[in-house]
């Protein structure tokens, strides 16, 4: 039977590997062989690489970001993510801010973490997978640190895609991969908005700001020109909704620079208590989780139809 050979791209779709300089640059150290049209045999490969497994998504990034501080990011990055994973898809949950509230609430002090699979300064770099924590069935967590407070000075050119670069190994593990940001644009919000696919902007609708949705929209511009034309707005979402006045024009407003989310998030008593008690959401008040369940829906349709 004749041997099967692959092309570089259709390297890159079978086996683990980050991207085609790191595939290149292995092929040439081990003196991979290859035919005269450039492809390389899979029983050549088989012995140094290892095979994408069976369940491989094409997943879906979203950056959940908001400069101003107070919006409620990390609330809906948690609820929304154990959404995803109640509605049984494969879901990461990256803790992307140096203040690491999710990791401090769910996993404690991380003696590894996001940072250190930057390669930040040429550091060493540790595999993003070596750091996952499961926090419940389908859902993962990458935990932070005060180390991520280092990352604000761009230190090389690729600087701005390393976050990017440290996701593509596990990225076909996940079907969704919710990135928490900091409160603060910068070297930090830009690595997360260049290697997101969708970014979902969390409004708390008693301490509006039309300046900070300006100034992030301004943002996401940037990186759209510059590094990630791909880049889309989901929506934003309007968060501890308490009464209708609270909305008076407020969704208006926001549509000039974010599409808005039918989904609302009510402001509920059991989700600081939930947290208070180091509890998902779901273990300690079904019914307050059920408002997430509807924005998971409503994120899954937006998605596949890649609002922009």
């Amino acid at each position: 039977m004749k041997a099967k050979v692959l092309s570089v791209e259709e390297v890159l779709s079978e086996y683990v590997l980050s991207s085609e300089d790191e595939f290149l640059e292995k092929a040439e150290k081990w003196s991979l062989p290859k035919d005269n049209k450039g492809k390389y045999k899979t029983e050549v490969l088989d012995k140094y690489f290892s095979k994408k497994t069976k369940h491989s998504y094409e997943s879906v990034i979203i950056a959940v970001s908001n400069q101003k501080g107070g919006e409620g990011k990390t609330t809906v990055s948690i609820c929304l993510a154990e959404a995803l994973a109640k509605a049984g898809k494969k879901v990461l949950l990256l803790d992307w801010d140096a203040q690491a509230n999710i990791t401090q609430l769910y996993v404690g002090q991380a003696d590894k973490s996001v940072f250190h699979s930057l390669g930040y300064k040429e550091e060493f770099k540790v595999d993003i997978s070596e750091i996952i924590v499961n926090l419940a069935p389908g859902l993962d967590l990458v935990p932070s640190s005060i180390h991520l407070a280092n990352f604000t000075t761009p230190y090389e050119r690729d600087d701005f895609d390393l976050l990017k670069e440290a996701l593509l190994p596990i990225r076909s593990s996940y079907e969704y991969i919710i990135i928490d940001c900091p409160p603060s644009l910068g070297l930090i919000l830009e690595n997360a908005l260049i290697a997101a696919d969708l970014v979902l902007v969390p409004i708390q609708t008693r301490a509006f700001s039309v300046q900070g949705l300006k100034d992030l929209h301004g943002t996401i511009e940037k990186i759209r020109k510059k590094a990630n034309p791909g880049l889309g707005l989901l929506g934003a979402v309007l968060n501890q909704y308490e009464d209708s006045r609270a909305l008076s024009g407020l969704a208006e407003t926001v549509r000039k620079y974010f599409p808005v989310f039918d989904s609302v998030v009510y402001r509920r008593e059991a989700i600081p208590q939930s947290q208070a008690k180091r509890k998902l959401l779901s273990e300690y008040d079904p019914k307050a989780m059920q408002m997430f369940s509807t924005l998971a829906e409503e994120v899954m349709r937006r998605a596949n139809g890649k609002k922009i």
